[in-house]
């Protein structure tokens, strides 16, 4: 198409917007703020046509993307589930809850360290706040952040909103595919560990060292 005959499509939303009556509630300042955007907007683009392109394949995440996440979210769980069945089956007091049993993930292995090794409980802490990004951040396509040292782009970043600050603040983890599937195999890892633990716990095969 002739450029000079394409229809300026910013020039008729602001001779749309100046032909209509304002709104009561909308003050002149605001109306003239909307327009000056716009023209900016239509700046922009004129020097960098692609840059809605950009903005857009942010938000186009892969199709792979929520298998992934669900696989991390139900590997996670199980683990969780066995880390309190270990806690309760070492109070030894099938009526009562154990502490730890039900609370958040943090109190679970501040209770967990008094039960298992070390490393197991360090494993379990990274794995999940690893989670917390999967679980509660925000995916966008991560070809704009560079996460490993061969500068190669990451597959997508998670962003977080970090909780109990005095001003609002966001936390951005970048992932690749591969580090969601080795999530989600450590989890099942720690499962099968705290599994381990609750056997010998049921069949007296010897505490952990």
């Amino acid at each position: 198409m002739d450029e000079t005959n394409e229809p300026d499509l910013f020039r008729q939303i602001l001779g749309l917007v100046a032909s209509q009556d304002p709104d009561p509630g909308v003050t002149a300042d605001r109306l003239a703020e909307a327009c000056a955007l716009a023209e900016g907007l239509q700046d922009l683009l004129s020097d960098d046509p692609e840059a809605f392109e950009r903005q857009a394949a942010r938000n186009r995440v892969s199709e792979q993307l929520p298998q992934l996440i669900g696989e991390v979210v139900i590997a996670a769980a199980r683990a969780e589930d066995a880390a309190g069945t270990l806690l309760q089956s070492r109070s030894g007091d099938p009526d009562r809850r154990a502490v730890g049993y039900d609370d958040s993930s943090s109190r679970l292995v501040t209770a967990l360290r008094d039960s298992v090794p070390a490393e197991l409980a360090d494993r379990f802490a990274s794995a999940l706040k690893l989670r917390h990004f999967v679980v509660h951040g925000v995916w966008v396509n991560g070809s704009f952040v560079s996460s490993r040292s061969d500068g190669k782009p990451s597959d997508f970043v998670s962003l977080k909103r970090r909780y109990r600050t005095k001003a609002p603040e966001m936390d951005m983890k970048p992932f690749m595919k591969s580090d969601l599937e080795a999530l989600a195999r450590e989890f099942w890892e720690i499962e099968d560990e705290l599994e381990r633990l609750h056997s010998q716990v049921l069949f007296g095969e010897g505490e952990s060292e």
